[in-house]
């Protein structure tokens, strides 16, 4: 199979932003055996994309498109790929129906232009969006595929990631699993996995950062059914004994939604102390179904003076060592659950930016605490803006709770 990848906007023409997709998409059709052909972008324009359609079209048995699926007037990729395929586009009431509720949710007034982000091209399979509004599509024709993306990164690779990688695209028996790790970095998994022995060259494996954790999917291609099943179960069971606890899930399940049913599974409480994060931790629990049955107090403590009033941070503490340590973190955790009478005390305290103020950008301690004997303290740096840092934050916590839990406790 040969493809071809199209980004639509003039914002990548000019240079004001990387076209990383289409590396990101080149990488994963490489993956799966598709060779890529030809990479192009093209401006905002109908009769450009149409023109290209026609060019690429000839050569290429898939098409990926990413961008120009927005409300805004040049986003025209879904009128072009309409015109080219010369089909009509219509709204999709069920979705229109969801983004209604989502602005009311919001509070906010919806605009008529938002509903082209739901439509689609007659005859097309919709491909839903978790991560934003945009629909994506895909499209077959004349023995032939189109795969209509989102442009924003955050929203086209995890679609692309849970979509292509589960559709058959060649003839040969394809099986597709992943396995879900926590409490490591996706560096460190991707090395391990590399210094393993896999000797059949019809699987491939690869990790993708999904933030909480780190998705390892197997992606196994053979004419032989028999023999794939045999390959693909040898290859999980190696990555088992390879990573033991640290896999936690091989549905993809959210991080968070784990975490609570755990904990009321064992009857347990939890209580939060954020500085650096800011409520960001309990926000991601309170997010889940039956979070009322398992937090008990989350407090928001950035300056000193209210770690010490509100946590029992000893001032002395804080003047030798800093806010922003590990015996800081270690106070943090330990006031907040005895304070609260909770099961688990969690912390953390750090400097996100863009400016310190006592120590570098980046730096962050946590502590997760059970009790005197039973304490877990961390300490990251993360790189990025002031966002990034405290999103990686509550990523790598929310990732060791759900660790020493699964470790700890009955699931």
């Amino acid at each position: 199979m040969k493809a071809s990848i199209l980004t639509i906007g003039k914002e990548i023409l000019i240079g004001s932003i990387l076209n990383t997709n289409s590396k990101y998409i080149s990488e994963k059709l490489t993956d799966m055996g598709i060779d890529v052909i030809r990479q192009v972008s093209v401006d905002d324009g109908l009769d450009e994309i149409v023109e290209e359609l026609n060019y690429i079209s000839k050569s290429s048995d898939l098409i990926i498109i990413s961008g120009g699926l927005g409300p805004t007037d040049d986003d025209l990729t879904r009128d072009a790929v309409a015109k080219f395929l010369n089909r009509r586009v219509y709204l999709d009431q069920d979705e229109k129906i969801k983004m209604e509720e989502r602005f009311n949710r919001l509070g906010r007034t919806m605009t008529p232009n938002n509903l082209k982000q739901v439509m689609l091209i007659e005859g097309s399979e919709k491909i839903d969006n978790h991560w934003g509004v945009a629909l994506g599509e895909f499209i077959e024709f004349n023995n032939k595929k189109i795969i209509l993306l989102p442009g924003p990164p955050n929203e086209m690779e995890p679609m692309l990631d849970y979509y292509i990688a589960n559709k058959s695209f060649t003839s040969d028996n394809i099986i597709i699993k992943s396995i879900d790790i926590i409490g490591l970095g996706e560096s460190i998994i991707e090395d391990r996995i590399r210094h393993m022995e896999f000797n059949d060259k019809s699987i491939s494996i690869n990790t993708f950062a999904h933030g909480t954790y780190t998705e390892v999917k197997i992606i196994g291609k053979n004419s032989d059914k028999d023999k794939l099943i045999s390959s693909i179960e040898e290859t999980v069971n190696s990555l088992y004994r390879e990573f033991k606890t640290h896999i936690y899930s091989e549905n993809n399940d959210d991080v968070a939604k784990q975490i609570v049913d755990i904990l009321i599974k064992n009857n347990l409480k939890i209580s939060f102390a954020e500085s650096i994060t800011g409520g960001m931790l309990a926000s991601a629990i309170t997010d889940i179904s039956g979070a009322s049955n398992v937090i008990e107090s989350s407090y928001v403590t950035y300056s000193n003076d209210s770690k010490n009033k509100n946590l029992n941070v000893s001032k002395e503490t804080l003047k030798e060592f800093g806010a922003i340590s590990e015996n800081t973190a270690y106070e943090m955790a330990k006031g907040v659950k005895e304070k609260s009478l909770a099961n688990i005390g969690v912390s953390t305290t750090g400097e996100a930016g863009p400016n310190s103020s006592e120590t570098e950008v980046g730096n962050v301690f946590t502590c997760i605490y059970f009790g005197e004997d039973n304490y877990y303290t961390k300490h990251y740096f993360f790189s990025g803006d002031r966002n990034k840092i405290r999103r990686s934050t509550v990523n790598r916590v929310l990732s060791h709770i759900l660790y020493l839990l699964r470790k700890n406790f009955k699931e």
